[in-house]
């Protein structure tokens, strides 16, 4: 099943769901790499909360040489944590933080990563001030030029209309809605209620500033890195979001059905034993514990120089262990050669406890250690 029948699945299957994954599709664009395209459609509706309005711009005149004024709106912020995820954007839990810096000024700090096609990480910090003197002299001077040029928003205009005195203007803006282009109107406030409609608006709007402070200097830091990090435009028009975001990602993805891939991943595995074990021809054998080797770097406590604990051996691994001390160190040809198998004599060693076969250098250390031999694991049942 391909990305698009699999896609229309799922989605036929919960159709009653708010997806909330992008659209996805993979290409192998060679043996070892994929290139995955993920697509976000944002959601252009009112007041859908992936994108808010930010004003209009000129972008003709009509034949009577008005002029044509369109709406251009930004990206918000659940658009792009949507993004965000696509991209695989990570933010640094350290660095991405908020810290008050008097009464009136919060700082949000953000620090986001994101991986390239050549598998490096293209990183950028940022941050976001939010001062509560600053933030309430904008808001005065906004409301006072709405006030003198009049509210052009039509249910904030009529939201003005029913609380103070004012007057309705025509204006040469037209807007289109539905297919049809309409007039924009405004309604322009009062001498006698323009001081009362700039208080009350500053006041509102201060009040929830307040409250939001800490949370807005963060979220506006994290959004300016996911901004930076993508290239993505501050502002766009309704047309353009209309369309989905694509955001493409390479990945190491082999195609392990092609026979020349799984023999250079044969290869590689091979050469990246040889390079942690050195190249052998026969299966390495476990050594016992040098503690000479490492008296150097560590600094062990009494029982470091035990067999016992010299290696990850189990119980079902002590016979092999056993079996390994008693075997010959010299070439068995040479001794052959020098001294006959049957005058070679061998001396069995016992575990007191369970009558396990051990080595000479086991028995030594556990006759001197504990005053009589053990094996191994009754060694660790003794130290305790």
């Amino acid at each position: 099943m391909d990305n698009s029948n699999a896609l229309t699945e799922i989605q036929s299957k919960y159709q009653n769901c708010n997806l909330l994954i992008p659209a996805a599709t993979s290409v192998q664009i060679n043996p070892f790499y994929k290139c995955t395209v993920m697509e976000v459609v944002p959601d252009t509706s009112d007041n859908s909360g992936d994108i808010f309005k930010v004003g209009n711009i000129k972008v003709g005149e009509d034949i009577d040489g008005k002029a044509i004024y369109a709406d251009i709106f930004s990206p918000a912020k659940p658009l792009l944590m949507k993004l965000a995820t696509a991209a695989g954007i990570q933010f640094h839990p350290e660095f991405t933080t908020v810290i008050r810096e008097n009464v009136n000024t919060y700082v949000g700090r953000a620090y986001g990563a994101v991986r390239l096609p050549d598998g490096s990480f293209k990183t950028h910090p940022d941050t976001k001030r939010i001062c509560l003197d600053d933030e309430e002299a904008k808001y005065r001077l906004e409301f006072m030029d709405k006030s003198i040029m009049g509210i052009t928003d039509w249910k904030a205009a009529k939201s003005a209309e029913e609380m103070f005195k004012g007057h309705w203007e025509n204006t040469d803006e037209t807007r289109t809605y539905n297919g049809r282009e309409y007039p924009v109107k405004k309604f322009v406030i009062d001498d006698c209620d323009r001081e009362k409609y700039i208080e009350r608006s500053v006041l509102v709007n201060m009040t929830l500033l307040r409250k939001t402070a800490s949370e807005k200097a963060q979220t506006g830091a994290i959004l300016r890195v996911i901004r930076a990090l993508l290239g993505i435009k501050g502002t766009y028009r309704l047309q353009e979001l209309k369309k989905p975001f694509a955001v493409p990602t390479v990945t190491f993805s082999p195609d392990y059905s092609d026979a020349s891939v799984r023999q250079a991943m044969l290869q590689q595995g091979m050469n990246s034993m040889g390079n942690i074990f050195g190249a052998t021809s026969a299966p390495p054998v476990a050594l016992p514990f040098n503690n000479e080797a490492f008296a150097d770097a560590f600094n062990p406590e009494e029982n470091l120089n035990n067999p016992a604990f010299a290696s990850d051996f189990g119980a079902e691994d002590e016979d092999f262990y056993a079996d390994y001390q008693q075997m010959p160190q010299e070439d068995p040809v040479q001794e052959s050669q020098t001294e006959p198998p049957h005058q070679k004599e061998t001396i069995a060693y016992q575990c007191s406890e369970c009558g396990a076969e051990i080595s000479e250098s086991v028995y030594k250390y556990s006759s001197g250690k504990y005053g009589k031999p053990l094996c191994m694991k009754c060694q660790r049942g003794a130290g305790k």
